[in-house]
C-alpha cells in the first residue's frame, strides 16, 4: 500500500460554526445561563440567542446528543443529561494529556523525550497503511502531573507525513495531535482503541516508578483523519492517577 502524504488539495479540518456552537452551549450548560436547566430552549430560540441558523443549531444538538450530553425527545424537547456533563475524563472521547491532567488540578509537563527513526514492522505497517519497512518516527516520552509520572507515551508517526522536515527540530513536549495538525497538515477526527491492563516492560516500569505488581491501563490506538486515513499509532500507559469513564449509549 502506498505511503500517505500530507493533504494538500483537500483540508477538512478547522473549527466549523456548529463546533463553536457546541463548545458555547456546553459552557453555558456547565457555568452559564443554562447551568441550572434540565432542558435547552427550542431550536428557533437558540438560533436567535446565538445568532446562527436553525440548521447550525440542529447540527450542534446532533453532535451533543451523540456525545450523550443531551437527548432530544419528541413532544418534550432537548433534555440535559447532567451526569454526563460532569464527567471529566471519558475514554470514549479523544484524550488530550495536558487538559486531562489540568482537570485534576495538577500541572502537566513531559520529560524523557526520545525520538528515533525505525522501520515499520508488519503489524505497525498494516495499522498505518504502509509497506513493511517504511520509515516511521518513534516518539517516547513520560508525562507528569506535578512531580508524579502518570502517562508513558509511545507514538509512531509515518515519516512521509513530515514532508522532508527535520524531525529532530520538532517540539514534541506538547500534544502529538498539534504536531499532526500544524506540521503535517493532518487533523485527527477519530481513533480506534484497544484497551487492556499492562505491566509494561522494565524501562517503562522504572520510568513510571511503579510498585511491584502494579499494572497500568494501556490504550493501543490508531488515529484517523476525516478522510479515514491512518496517521498515527499510539501506545499510552496510564497509571491509577486517573479515574476514567465510558458513556455507553443504547441505540
Amino acid at each position: 500500500m502506498k505511503e500517505p502524504t500530507p493533504d494538500t488539495t483537500v483540508r477538512l479540518g478547522g473549527t466549523v460554526i456548529s463546533d463553536r456552537v457546541v463548545a458555547q452551549l456546553l459552557e453555558e450548560l456547565r457555568t452559564g445561563r443554562y447551568a441550572g436547566a434540565d432542558r435547552l430552549p427550542a431550536e428557533l430560540d437558540l438560533a436567535a440567542e446565538l445568532g446562527v441558523s436553525r440548521t447550525v443549531i440542529r447540527d450542534a444538538l446532533s453532535t451533543m446528543e451523540r456525545a450523550g450530553y443531551v437527548e432530544r425527545v419528541r413532544g418534550i424537547g432537548t433534555v440535559v443529561n447532567r451526569a454526563v456533563l460532569s464527567l471529566r475524563s471519558r475514554l470514549d472521547q479523544k484524550l488530550e494529556y495536558y487538559p486531562l491532567i489540568r482537570s485534576f488540578g495538577s500541572y502537566p509537563h513531559a520529560d524523557g523525550i526520545q525520538v528515533q527513526p525505525i522501520r515499520a514492522s508488519e503489524d505497525l505497517a498494516r495499522s498505518l497503511g504502509l509497506e513493511p519497512g517504511a520509515e516511521v518516527i518513534c516518539i517516547r516520552k513520560r508525562v507528569l502531573a506535578d512531580s508524579t509520572p502518570v502517562i508513558y507515551s509511545i507514538n509512531y508517526l509515518p515519516k512521509a507525513l513530515l514532508g522532508g522536515r527535520d524531525y529532530t527540530r520538532l517540539d514534541l513536549a506538547g500534544s502529538i495531535f498539534d504536531v499532526l495538525d500544524q506540521v503535517c497538515g493532518q487533523q485527527v477526527s477519530s481513533t480506534v482503541a484497544h484497551i487492556k491492563a499492562s505491566c509494561g516492560d522494565d524501562t517503562i516500569r522504572s520510568a513510571m516508578r511503579l510498585a511491584p505488581g502494579e499494572a497500568m491501563l494501556l490504550l493501543d490506538e490508531v488515529c484517523y483523519t476525516r478522510l479515514c486515513r491512518p496517521v498515527l499509532r499510539a501506545f499510552s500507559y496510564y497509571t491509577n492517577f486517573f479515574d476514567f469513564s465510558i458513556l455507553r449509549k443504547l441505540l
